[in-house]
């Protein structure tokens, strides 16, 4: 058996179902592969840790932190990518109107700092938004609650139901249906590591995309009671409602296509961006991630 530490991003979700069932299923075991699940948290800096060599393997968030590690010089690759689309929304009051994001400028809004260094150029560009309109997102949607003509972000899984628990049913506008193009829960994975281990780095993979067919189109009870063991503070209501709405989202595209990624997706990211100044560049996106071990006849 070989041995894996896999690094997420946050504390243990539903966002990360999949992998917890392919341990809890025994699809990594099946593979030959001892998979432990180290979940993060509000001071998880996977990106720094894989520069310095801390981890072989952990969960991307964006498509920002794989293309700024390689242009800090390390030698990082996405290897599969989980969510087809970013999870991240805006989202208002339900008096308010507005049918897309652009309706919601000239607003204030409560953006979390890594809102700020990475889509709030995109908006800004593609939307008209302003900065003296941000206000500091401190992770408690009171402040929202209270002042019903301010713009939330967060989370689609996340940020709404808080909101929908405490009593406002807020409209909410996904920022991939509205362009926005980057790939998220992705798995990067050191290039030393991924030169010295191909057959794990597929076994890995493989287990994975399976992991999140049987999660989102099986039952989840098995990485559910992972996840709750993992992290004291989920909620099995929370898990559900993170479930229902990855389903009702597309969030991983269909079963046929789980982990997918293609060229074009990158490279029009990484033209977007750095022609807004957010990325470096010159840099060949291609060095930031691979499509070794994804079948390129299904890559959208």
């Amino acid at each position: 058996m070989t041995k894996i530490t896999f690094a997420t991003d946050w504390k243990a979700q539903a966002e990360h179902g999949g992998f917890y069932q392919a341990l809890a299923k025994g699809f990594y075991k099946s593979r030959g592969l001892d998979v432990t699940i180290r979940p993060g948290g509000p001071q998880t800096d996977n990106p720094r840790l894989m520069a310095a060599g801390a981890l072989d393997i952990a969960m991307a968030s964006n498509s920002f932190q794989p293309i700024n590690l390689i242009a800090a010089g390390a030698d990082v690759k996405v290897v599969m990518a989980a969510f087809q689309k970013d999870p991240q929304v805006m989202m208002v009051h339900p008096h308010v109107v507005a049918s897309g994001l652009a309706d919601l400028k000239e607003r204030p809004v409560f953006l979390a700092d890594s809102a700020i260094a990475t889509v709030w150029p995109w908006l800004k560009a593609r939307f008209g938004y302003a900065d003296k309109d941000i206000r500091k997102y401190t992770y408690s949607l009171a402040p929202w609650l209270a002042n019903p003509e301010t713009v939330q972000e967060g989370y689609v899984s996340s940020e709404p139901f808080t909101a929908e628990q405490a009593g406002v049913a807020p409209k909410v506008f996904l920022l991939s249906d509205a362009g926005y193009p980057g790939y998220s829960a992705m798995v990067m994975v050191r290039g030393d590591y991924i030169a010295s281990n191909k057959p794990v780095v597929a076994a890995f993979i493989a287990a994975s995309i399976e992991g999140w067919r049987d999660y989102l189109w099986g039952d989840p009870t098995p990485a559910n009671n992972l996840i709750l063991r993992d992290n004291p503070e989920m909620t099995p209501a929370l898990i559900a409602n993170g479930i229902a709405v990855m389903r009702r989202n597309q969030m991983v595209g269909d079963p046929d296509s789980i982990g997918q990624m293609s060229h074009a997706r990158w490279q029009q990211f990484y033209d977007e961006m750095s022609g807004l100044g957010i990325l470096e560049k010159g840099l060949d996106v291609k060095r930031a991630y691979t499509l070794e071990f994804v079948d390129p006849e299904n890559v959208n």
